[in-house]
């Protein structure tokens, strides 16, 4: 799971991204981006990366666990379906659960940072619905400048990776700590059948074991009560895996 593309190229796949592209004026001046009211993109999605901005509002929907990525590095998710290939927190009509949270990486969607090199760009998944020519926020203005609506997103997005280089920290320390334990989701289908594997949360009890020295920084960096509404968290698995 990665939260940019980092590649240079064109076009680009990146789970729910099918075709990114660099935005210009030259090419993409005459495009809009229209309201997306029932984000079909998110129904396979069962997890996705959350940041410690968005904890506290994701604790009341959502589980938030840790896992480790390809390059060892531990990140946090937002789980968003157990057991099978859907999204629990679309309805029938393909639109988000009325009062549930939606993930900045998926409320981002369609556009996404484009890395090469030191440098990000704002990309566009071409290939989205609500990419078009005539209704919605244009892009750019009759003079091929970003519109309002261009910067309000480029903001949200400069936002969002400076929230991961927070929830990076984090995770570091928890792994630093040791506070890290592996867990494996199951339910009783005549026998304990596992659902979700691969996934981590605090353990309270090397928790409550720290030195006071350590847990007194977790307090004092904000991390503790991060740690809270990660476990408080947990007591959703059962009405996804239901």
């Amino acid at each position: 799971m990665s939260e940019v593309i980092e590649k240079s190229n064109a076009q680009m796949d990146l789970g729910i991204y099918r075709s990114v592209q660099v935005l210009n004026a030259e090419q993409h001046q005459q495009l809009r981006v229209s309201p997306i009211d029932k984000p079909d993109f998110a129904q396979p999605v069962t997890d996705c990366l959350l940041t410690v901005d968005e904890f506290y509002a994701a604790a009341r929907s959502q589980p938030i666990v840790f896992a480790k990525g390809e390059g060892g590095k531990h990140f946090a998710a937002a789980l968003l379906g157990i057991g099978r290939r859907k999204n629990w927190f679309m309805d029938e009509s393909g639109a988000w659960k009325q009062g549930e949270y939606m993930p900045a990486f998926l409320r981002r969607y369609p556009f996404v940072f484009v890395i090469d090199g030191e440098t990000s760009y704002l990309g566009l998944d071409m290939a989205s619905k609500a990419v078009n020519e005539e209704t919605g926020e244009r892009l750019f203005d009759d003079a091929g400048k970003p519109s309002a609506h261009t910067r309000k997103v480029l903001s949200f997005l400069q936002d969002y990776e400076a929230a991961n280089l927070r929830t990076a920290a984090f995770v570091a320390e928890l792994a630093r700590l040791n506070l890290l334990e592996n867990i494996v989701i199951q339910k009783w289908v005549g026998f304990q059948a596992p659902l979700l594997t691969g996934i981590q949360r605090v353990t309270e009890a090397r928790l409550d074991k720290l030195p006071r020295e350590e847990r007194d920084k977790l307090v004092d960096n904000g991390y503790y009560k991060l740690i809270i509404a990660h476990l408080i968290s947990l007591g959703h698995v059962e009405r996804l895996s239901r």
